[in-house]
């Protein structure tokens, strides 16, 4: 029997291990109780104290928040109308917002709230700092149309979706914090994720990146940074590719040169070699470098224009316009001088038939054939 109930007592603490404390974030932004509340959700909730233990790591979470001039935070303290006070009562009425309960350890009010019944009233804690950390006040109560800063807390019962992460990786889980992963991609790059109080998965230090794409790799001369942003790859400095200068560009890197102190893109000059024929006279001629003499290096992504496709098209159809026009005007006169003639000729049959008769018509056209 003792073997038994001490196998349950290990079980039962490995469970206790695995379940996640309750966490608590202090938001110092003011608002009024309804809109703290709709601010927390939907995976937090308006905290509630319910005793000593918690109410220690609340102080600490305030204290971390290193604000020291906040005094007054909404926690989920309420009374609503119809209620009414009651002195005797450790919340005097009130209830916890988050599950209707009234059982707290915590006793201590830094004022007492009015006796009435009437009115809709939301509790806030008090706290003060010293030199070592935060002390709590107690609590007050107030309406719940006034802005305060507030307290929100890790609703454990609710779950962050699992990461959805593209391409191949390995996802690290720890026991003890459902609410951290760590990413391990196959290019070896890892990323801590964290979920958010909207059951959201976001890179730590970063919430704008999409996440799905952490494993994808970036383009030719770019790699996620800690943040999981596409950054320029420095070359120049983490493998140093070239001889002599090298200048990194976005993406990429130029190798440059130096000619003896000339301008660092001045192509050198070749040597000479001077001769001497038989008139005395000196003629020079351009000698080819040594084999093992490098003189120009590879410069990487140097872009090369193509040319401006319509420095051709625009004058070919400026030409065939021209063309055109002057083949018109060509048959425009053709057309008149055909238009002359036949006119002409039938004068001349007119004048013929008027003057002569069908003689001189029979030799007018003789004429016309020849």
């Amino acid at each position: 029997m003792e073997l038994w109930m001490g196998f349950y007592l290990v079980s039962f603490l490995n469970i206790a291990r695995c379940v996640p404390e309750s966490s608590y974030t202090v938001h110092l932004n003011k608002l009024s109780f309804e809109k703290a509340q709709n601010y927390c959700k939907p995976g937090s909730f308006l905290t509630n104290i319910p005793n000593e233990k918690e109410m220690a790591k609340i102080l600490k979470t305030i204290w971390d928040e290193n604000s020291k001039t906040d005094t007054s935070f909404w926690i989920g303290l309420k009374k609503d109308k119809g209620i009414c006070v009651e002195q005797h009562l450790t919340l005097k009425g009130f209830h916890w917002t988050v599950d209707n309960s009234t059982q707290s350890d915590f006793k201590t009010w830094k004022v007492e709230p009015p006796v009435t019944c009437a009115i809709l009233r939301c509790g806030l804690l008090s706290v003060e700092y010293s030199h070592s950390g935060a002390k709590s006040n107690g609590f007050m109560d107030t309406t719940c149309r006034n802005e305060h800063a507030f307290i929100c807390k890790r609703n454990i019962q609710l779950e962050c979706p699992r990461p959805e992460i593209l391409s191949s990786h390995d996802m690290i889980e720890p026991k003890n914090d459902p609410y951290t992963r760590e990413i391990v991609c196959r290019s070896g790059a890892r990323f801590n994720l964290t979920c958010s109080k909207d059951l959201v998965w976001t890179v730590a230090g970063n919430e704008n990146v999409d996440i799905s794409q952490l494993c994808l790799e970036c383009n030719k001369g770019y790699r996620r940074d800690a943040s999981g942003n596409c950054a320029d790859v420095d070359e120049c400095k983490e493998s140093k590719p070239c001889e002599h200068e090298c200048q990194n560009t976005e993406g990429s890197y130029k190798c440059l040169h130096s000619y003896n102190g000339n301008d660092i893109n001045e192509p050198p000059q070749p040597p000479t070699t001077t001769l001497k024929n038989r008139g005395n006279s000196v003629q020079t001629q351009p000698t080819s470098p040594p084999d093992d003499v490098r003189t120009n290096e590879t410069v990487l992504h140097i872009d090369e224009s193509a040319g401006d496709i319509s420095n051709i098209v625009v004058p070919a159809i400026i030409a065939l316009l021209i063309f055109i026009v002057l083949l018109v005007i060509v048959a425009a006169i053709v057309k008149g001088c055909l238009r002359r003639r036949s006119i002409k000729l039938a004068r001349r049959k007119a004048e013929a038939v008027a003057l002569n008769g069908s003689s001189s018509m029979e030799k007018v056209n003789e004429k016309e054939e020849t």
